[in-house]
């Protein structure tokens, strides 16, 4: 087969399936695909932005108020030690016991946090699944941001006493350990 034949060859099927699709196209009435925006209609089942923002602020509000339990009991003793330890330290910062009380209590906490995650030495292999229950479980404002303030409160106030982060990096080193966000 000569180049000549293979070439007429490819042209004629070319031409062939050109003439197919543009026959296809004309028996449906040449459509045209075309994008255009309609309004959108409201829907009784969706709340309104005023509505949302209204329940929103309505539930930050009830989180914050209240210390409600997720029912397990391990979690509800880190809380309570982790409460109880960086309220002690808050009131008495150069106390070394209370230093000592808070960063056991803290590393506590964020071992759990890091075990639901599924994180060993600093590694997290655990599926998205376990990250994101392990990430609401710190993060649900109503039951957990007590500790979470309340530790930060502690560490804020060892600040205004003047003291420097780089005079106890234990509980940084711990928490780079375990890829724990801290914000």
């Amino acid at each position: 087969m000569t180049m000549s034949t293979v070439r007429f060859s490819l042209v004629a099927i070319g031409l062939f399936a050109l003439a197919f699709i543009g026959i296809s196209w004309a028996s449906k009435g040449f459509p045209v695909m075309v994008m255009r925006t309609v309004p959108l209609k409201p829907d009784a089942r969706l709340p309104t932005f005023e509505e949302s923002v209204k329940q929103g602020l309505r539930k930050d509000w009830e989180n914050s108020k209240t210390a409600q339990s997720d029912g397990n009991k391990e979690h509800d003793a880190l809380r309570l030690e982790l409460l109880q330890a960086s309220t002690g330290y808050n009131q008495s910062p150069c106390d070394p016991t209370m230093k000592k009380n808070l960063v056991e209590a803290l590393t506590r906490y964020v071992s759990a946090w890091a075990t639901m995650a599924g994180c060993k030495s600093g590694i997290c292999t655990g599926s998205d699944k376990q990250l994101d229950a392990a990430a609401a479980a710190v993060q649900d404002a109503g039951r957990r941001q007590r500790p979470r303030g309340a530790a930060r409160r502690a560490q804020q106030g060892r600040h205004r006493q003047g003291r420097l982060p780089e005079d106890d990096p234990q509980p940084r080193l711990h928490l780079q350990r375990h890829a724990v966000p801290v914000r």
